[in-house]
């Protein structure tokens, strides 16, 4: 008899994937011949489409109904350019402006003759940059200071580590859980307090007990979105 394999509680509770489904490298030919076939597959979706050159990537776009927008790209300019297309199914019509245009920033597809709109420096840039110059002077402290310096340093080192809110966002950013079936969200404010339903929390595991009324570890319980917007628990956004 076998033994049912348990599913891992790891990722108990964190949002559903933001890309529902896929269809890639298909030729053009095929979506003239089964037109009606991937539509039945697709249905009304919106999400983002690629087409390619062959295997180069020669155009991004977005559309609330992707079945029409790539049969568009059977007659318009870019008829001829094209041999395969990739479709995306996203989950909510109002993330798909973002990814295309991040998309289109990091390949740049020659068919694509708008470059959407962006700084390149911004908070973050500048986040980084004094992390940077407050790393390098640690080095050279360490390189050339005395043992008061180092002192200093260490204990620099520590208080970035400690299992304090306050600083761990530069601006307002969503926390997330889903528990019983139901999906709870709070707001992590760079001062260190958890706002949810109108009330304040200083700590993580107090805005969880909350919710589940009783003791919980709030680091593990909650979940928000890091550096590259995957959703990851709050422990492992701190380390």
């Amino acid at each position: 008899m076998k033994r049912k394999r348990k599913k891992s509680n790891e990722n108990r509770g964190a949002p559903r994937s933001l890309v529902i489904n896929r269809i890639e490298k298909v030729s053009k030919e095929a979506f003239r011949q089964y037109f009606s076939e991937i539509t039945e597959l697709i249905g009304h979706s919106p999400g983002i489409y690629a087409l390619y050159d062959d295997t180069d990537l020669y155009y991004v776009g977005k559309s609330t109904e992707l079945r029409k927008r790539v049969k568009h790209h059977l007659r318009d300019r870019h008829l001829a350019s094209w041999t395969h297309f990739s479709l995306y199914l996203v989950r909510r019509a109002e993330h798909i402006g973002e990814i295309e245009s991040l998309l289109v920033r990091i390949a740049n597809p020659k068919g694509n003759r708008v470059i959407p709109k962006g700084k390149s420096s911004g908070p973050l840039l500048r986040q980084l940059k004094a992390l940077v110059k407050q790393k390098q002077r640690e080095e050279f402290l360490e390189l050339f200071a005395g043992g008061k310096a180092k002192q200093r340093i260490s204990e620099r080192q520590h208080s970035r580590h400690q299992k304090h809110l306050k600083g761990l966002v530069s601006k307002r950013a969503k926390l997330y859980k889903t528990y019983n079936g139901k999906e709870y969200t709070a707001t992590l404010t760079p001062s260190g307090s958890i706002i949810m339903d109108g009330n304040k929390y200083t700590s993580p595991s107090a805005a969880a007990k909350a919710i589940l009324k009783r003791p919980a570890n709030g680091w593990a319980f909650w979940f928000i979105k890091d550096l590259n917007g995957d959703w990851v628990k709050l422990k492992q956004y701190r380390e």
